[in-house]
């Protein structure tokens, strides 16, 4: 069933939405779609000049657990796949951060920014998820509050991850060329688990969908 996200807060569907479900969807009065702020609700359509909406019932929310992906700053294309895959595979809040290794140094300009929220809207819609996950970004890995569960995935570790709690986690992946090792040694220092997803070797911009996956636990 279709769904759309609404800020919390609000009941109204933005031009964008209201655009989509009449000449895109082709939706008439009586329709029904869901509709997601601080909860999802079953509603049936009112479709008049403006999109309004009559709520029919309120949804269960889903279990999942609680996961925040750090990418070591990718190039512009790659991050889209991170955040659209990453936002399906159910985690919570993405983190992005320019590394020693990142080709990209530059911060993504407020225009990107945009396009990245709107493509974790629309896997969120595409996932049938609740919410949408929040995107941020950093300058330095220094400046991140590490969660007291966090992992870095790392092509030098042998340590294959086993952790199967429900507890929140936070898992660090390295941009294309890796983790250098002055981060490594610091985030070792402040207690980062250094784990592997296996003796392959992935790209940066699916790796960490592959540990979010590993890592998801549905109560």
């Amino acid at each position: 069933m279709q769904r759309y996200f609404i800020p919390s807060g609000t009941k109204f569907l933005s031009e964008t939405d209201q655009h989509h479900i009449k000449k895109v969807m082709r939706m008439n009065t009586g329709d029904q779609v869901v509709i997601c702020s601080d909860s999802c609700h079953l509603v049936e359509l009112i479709i008049k000049e403006d999109v309004t909406y009559k709520i029919i019932k309120t949804l269960e929310k889903i279990k999942k657990r609680n996961i925040i992906l750090v990418q070591g700053l990718p190039k512009h294309p790659k991050l889209e796949t991170t955040i659209k895959y990453a936002t399906m595979a159910g985690v919570n809040e993405i983190i992005c951060v320019p590394m020693k290794h990142s080709i990209v140094k530059d911060t993504p300009s407020d225009s990107k920014m945009q396009r990245y929220h709107m493509i974790a809207k629309e896997a969120s819609e595409l996932a049938h998820r609740d919410d949408v996950p929040k995107i941020s970004l950093i300058k330095t890995l220094k400046e991140i509050e590490l969660l007291p569960n966090t992992h870095l995935f790392d092509e030098k570790s042998t340590d294959i991850i086993l952790d199967r709690t429900t507890e929140p986690v936070m898992i660090i992946i390295g941009p294309e060329g890796g983790i250098h090792e002055d981060e490594r040694k610091y985030l070792l220092s402040k207690g980062v688990k250094n784990t592997s997803l296996g003796p392959l070797i992935y790209s940066s911009e699916i790796a960490g969908v592959l540990a979010i996956q590993t890592l998801m636990t549905f109560l």
